[in-house]
This record gives structure tokens, C-alpha cells and sequence, in this order.
């Protein structure tokens, strides 16, 4: 009777440990995917409410791409216009420099014949090179206008039209003042003769 119960008990044990898994699996299954039943009224309702919802979602996203692009565009806005404060700063300085190195140019045109005034001659050569140099490295360029260019409004400014023969019309016939620029924009257009 003993050996009976021994038996029963171990059967048992081992009948328990084979549903073990099997059962604990189920019940797993039985959490992770429970099935509902819906009326066709149900699921319709569902399905427009997800519509409704991915609506929403891509309006929120176009949102977000429009604000994205405005404020990228507000950056580079901003950026131009401290560009152009600065270079409308720099312009007024600038100009300032510019009239005194036109009349150091137009001091080493008209240069004394005494030897004895070389050194002198010298120094000013030097003063107005080193004035140059420093408004270079303000980011201020030199137009490059010669004689013999075509007359162009944008960057020149004619201040005679002559006949000459020498030149068609249009045609620079001399530069009488530089022209000056930063970047792209002009801050001093170069004076020029102009043939007719």
C-alpha cells in the first residue's frame, strides 16, 4: 500500500512537470495575444480613428518641416544682415582711408626732382604701401580698371566723355580715382574718362 501511494505520487510529480511547460507556454500565448471580438461598427470606428491619427501625425509633421525652414531661413537672413551692417560700417571707415590715400598717390605722381628729397620720397612710398596693406586685410579690394576697359555703370563713374581717336566709344580712356570694393559690393566706384 505504501509502494501504491510511492507510485501515485511519483506519476503524479512526472504529470505535473510534462503540463509544466506546456501549461506556462499557454498561458504566455494567452497574454501576449488576446483576441477581442469586434462588431463591423467597431472595427470601422477603429479604422477611422487611425486615419484620423496619421492625418494628424503628417500635419504635425509638416508643421515641424515649415517651422524647420523658417527658422533656417531666419538664420541665414540674420546672417546677411550682419554682413551688411558690417560691410555698411566698414564702407564709412573705409572711405575715410581712401581720401588719404588718394592724395598720397597723387603726392607720389607729382614727386620733387631733388635727389636730395629720395629718402623723403621713400618714406612716403612706404607709408602709403603700408595704408594699402591694411585695407586689404580689411577684406577691401582695388577695382582692376584700366584704359582701353568698356565703360561699365555699375563699377564706373564717367566724369567726361571726350573724343578721342585713340579709343572706340565707350572705352576707358584713363582712370582718374581708384575704385574700391568689399566682397561684391562697390563701396567707391573708379572715376573715369570715357570716349564718344
Amino acid at each position: 500500500m505504501y509502494k501504491d501511494k510511492k507510485e501515485k505520487s511519483k506519476n503524479k510529480e512526472e504529470h505535473e512537470e510534462q503540463e509544466t511547460p506546456a501549461s506556462q507556454a499557454a498561458d504566455q500565448g494567452d497574454e501576449s495575444s488576446t483576441m477581442v471580438a469586434l462588431t463591423y461598427d467597431e472595427y470601422d470606428a477603429l479604422e477611422k480613428e487611425i486615419e484620423s491619427l496619421r492625418e494628424a501625425v503628417e500635419e504635425q509633421k509638416d508643421g515641424w518641416l515649415r517651422t524647420r525652414a523658417d527658422f533656417e531661413n531666419y538664420k541665414k537672413r540674420v546672417q546677411r544682415d550682419a554682413e551688411r551692417s558690417y560691410q555698411d560700417a566698414m564702407t564709412s571707415v573705409i572711405k575715410a582711408f581712401l581720401s588719404v590715400s588718394d592724395d598720397l598717390e597723387r603726392a607720389l605722381k607729382n614727386q620733387p626732382e631733388d635727389q636730395e628729397m629720395n629718402s623723403w620720397v621713400s618714406g612716403i612710398e612706404l607709408i602709403h604701401q603700408k595704408l594699402m596693406n591694411q585695407i586689404k586685410n580689411l577684406g577691401v579690394e582695388r577695382l582692376e580698371v584700366k584704359p582701353g576697359d568698356e565703360f561699365d555703370p555699375n563699377i564706373h563713374e564717367a566724369i567726361t566723355q571726350e573724343e578721342n581717336p585713340d579709343f572706340k566709344e565707350g572705352q576707358i580712356i584713363d582712370v582718374i580715382q581708384p575704385g574700391y570694393k568689399i566682397s561684391t559690393r562697390i563701396i567707391r566706384p573708379a572715376m573715369v574718362r570715357v570716349a564718344r
